[in-house]
């Protein structure tokens, strides 16, 4: 089985953004563009990141409230997470605390990921099951839940929600901090679409490890 290994990237500026895409496009085949890093973003530029995005994909807009850095209003956040809609990126990952509040035109080639990220804990295994309930209610194509561990223990729910989902689903599980990073090595072993590693050009998550050292670990495994 090929894993997916996907690399955040991020930047204050768009030229800096840039830069770092080129740079992490040399040793990833999957990228994660984090927009809301860039200060100064504009709708145009979306256009740009388009053209320079050689390698699969996952757009996102962050709001701060699930750890993102965006600080334009609300309705320019949603007007750029429909452009990249309409560009065709591979992938748009927008949060369940968005999608509920707004409607966006889709696109059969671009894969919705609806979202849930709790930087303060991980819910109750049952709490979790009724998000994904009420994320299955916008017909996503990928689920995600990443959620804060404090205790090691945690992570069997994390691997329950894998191991439990029906096959005809797919969901990206991840527990963030020191305390998940197993969950990061073993969740694609377990049926997640994919997991997150960091870069020297950038890390979007705490407990993220860094590609090179994933792809031993699992040419070790």
């Amino acid at each position: 089985m090929k894993i997916k290994i996907c690399t955040p990237v991020i930047g204050n500026n768009l030229n800096q953004f840039l830069e770092n895409l080129g740079k992490t496009q040399e040793i990833s085949d999957f990228v994660e563009l984090r927009v809301d890093y860039i200060q100064d973003l504009s709708l145009d530029d979306i256009e740009l990141i388009r053209e320079k995005t050689k390698v699969q994909s996952i757009f996102t807009c962050r709001k701060k409230a699930e750890g993102g850095k965006f600080h334009f209003d609300e309705r320019m956040r949603v007007k750029i997470l429909q452009k990249a809609i309409d560009l065709v990126f591979d992938h748009i990952d927008i949060e369940l605390s968005t999608i509920r509040d707004h409607e966006f035109k889709r696109n059969p080639k671009t894969k919705l990921i609806v979202s849930y990220h709790n930087f303060a804990e991980t819910p109750s295994y049952w709490d979790m099951q009724s998000i994904i309930y009420e994320m299955n209610s916008f017909k996503p194509d990928i689920l995600k839940i990443a959620t804060m561990m404090k205790e090691e223990y945690e992570s069997t729910k994390i691997y329950r929600l894998l191991t439990n989902k029906p096959h005809t689903e797919e969901r990206i599980v991840v527990g963030m901090g020191e305390k998940g990073r197993m969950t990061r090595i073993l969740g694609p072993l377990l049926g997640s679409y994919l997991t997150y590693a960091s870069t020297p050009y950038g890390e979007s998550a705490p407990g993220q490890i860094d590609i090179n050292k994933l792809k031993e670990i699992y040419k070790l495994i």
